[in-house]
């Protein structure tokens, strides 16, 4: 059993008799991909992967642009 699925698993408030019925349904294939599939059918949130295609073009955080915008206020300080 992978201790670092379950930790993180715990430490995103699954129950833990869903985690054994989780890690049972997936000990033969176990991807990330695997896991989320099946925390979906059980009702709870993606853990593991991220759709990025859920979410819209102003979802993102432009990091580039922050980073200008902060060494642009560092000159004015």
């Amino acid at each position: 059993m992978n201790l670092s699925i379950i930790y993180e698993l715990r430490a995103n408030s699954v129950k833990e008799e869903d985690i054994d019925i989780l890690m049972e349904k997936v000990k033969n294939r176990l991807t990330e991909e695997n896991i989320d599939i099946e925390l979906v059918k059980m009702g709870y949130n993606k853990i593991f992967t991220v759709d990025y295609d859920e979410y819209d073009e102003y979802a993102f955080i432009d990091i580039e642009y922050i980073s200008e915008k902060k060494q642009h206020n560092e000159k004015d300080d």
